[in-house]
């Protein structure tokens, strides 16, 4: 199961307000969804953070749930993505979404986690992307309270 293979996030020990750096990004030229050319479709990659708790069934989270979690508290999902082939990088700048409220008491117990998670292609996880698809990333930080 390629999708729980991949484990998300380490112990994170701030509350963290923004997700920010520079970004350039190439499609590849065919998307394909396994070895099948989907035509008409452009490969998108994917920029964010989720921040959530642990808890004694959950460690960590993997690629079936590192965005559909219970657990999840914050996300920061960068949504204006675009190619920038020959334009250089572009400024990302995302606020965390708190979906639930933070606990410092649970920030002192170690139970907080953060992934921070750069694709180049969005659904890469699924087998579904553009081979040579490119995302460089540079000066990324993660700004706290």
């Amino acid at each position: 199961n390629a999708l729980k293979a991949t484990r998300f996030g380490f112990p994170f020990a701030y509350e963290p307000v923004a997700l920010k750096g520079y970004y350039k990004y190439k499609a590849g030229d065919v998307f394909t969804n396994g070895t099948v050319p989907v035509p008409g479709t452009k490969d998108e990659c994917d920029i964010y953070a989720i921040f959530y708790e642990t808890d004694d069934n959950v460690q960590y989270l993997d690629g079936s749930n590192i965005t559909t979690s219970p657990n999840i508290v914050a996300r920061a999902m960068f949504t204006g993505i675009k190619e920038t082939e020959g334009t250089g990088y572009e400024l990302f700048d995302v606020t965390f979404v708190y979906e639930k409220p933070y606990d410092p008491e649970k920030q002192k117990n170690f139970r907080y986690n953060l992934a921070v998670v750069f694709a180049a292609s969005e659904r890469g996880a699924y087998f579904e992307g553009a081979v040579g698809s490119t995302l460089y990333i540079d000066a990324v930080q993660v700004i706290c309270e």
